[in-house]
């Protein structure tokens, strides 16, 4: 299994690439108190240029979150047939960490970026919703080819499907108030997919899911000896 590190169509270019770039990395660097002169200043585009692209930073932002969407739904995709196999378990696992540290102040913000126009916040509700219901075919398809202990009904598919949206959202969050101080990794933002992980513990069979965790386990290594070897 490869380990994760460019965004799907990162062959796009120009300008306009370059200020959403900027913004989703301003963005991860000063929160939300950026805006159009912060990016000129960043990318050396000048401000003009800019707004020839976009009116407003809303728009940018509404840009960035669209890119978010797309890239998660295309981590989420199911195969064409067949049982998802623990390889392809570990790679959705692999993509959401990916997806959560590319655009981990988004995630974490999502509530403060939607108030900033009704565009944004129906946007992050439908990243939401279809998100959920990713993840809810991904359970539906291991649990009908490796069932566990406990049985699963649709009603509880559909649970454990947001309770695992919860998990990865509230993660980049949950671990900037955990460990105050400490900087956020890669490998920190993978080390929430074990926790997510573990919501399908009781419902899949234990050789499948031991397979599965051990390939993420291998991932999460792997980060690690690349985010020293960075140092």
């Amino acid at each position: 299994m490869s380990v994760i590190t460019t965004p799907p169509n990162s062959q796009r270019g120009g300008n306009r690439e370059r200020i959403i770039e900027a913004a989703i990395e301003l963005m991860n660097l000063q929160g939300s108190n950026i805006g159009t002169a912060q990016i000129a200043e960043h990318t050396g585009i000048s401000p003009g240029n800019i707004y020839y692209h976009f009116n407003n930073f809303s728009e940018i932002a509404l840009e960035v979150v669209q890119r978010l969407r797309e890239e998660l739904m295309q981590h989420l995709a199911l195969p064409t047939f067949g049982a998802v196999s623990a390889a392809q378990l570990v790679d959705y696992y692999a993509g959401g960490a990916a997806t959560l540290w590319r655009y981990r102040f988004v995630v974490s913000a999502s509530r403060e970026l939607a108030n900033r126009s009704p565009e944004l916040d129906t946007l992050f509700q439908s990243l939401t919703d279809e998100g959920i219901e990713a993840v809810r075919r991904i359970l539906d398809n291991l649990f009908a080819n490796y069932p566990g202990k406990l049985p699963v009904d649709d009603m509880l598919c559909h649970r454990l499907a947001e309770n695992m949206w919860v998990l990865w959202s509230a993660w980049p969050r949950h671990t900037q108030t955990k460990d105050r101080g400490n900087k956020l990794t890669p490998r920190i933002m993978a080390t929430g997919m074990q926790q997510v992980a573990l919501t399908v513990t009781p419902y899949v069979d234990a050789d499948f899911y031991k397979q599965a965790e051990d390939g993420l386990l291998a991932y999460i290594t792997a980060l690690e000896s690349r985010f020293k070897k960075n140092l």
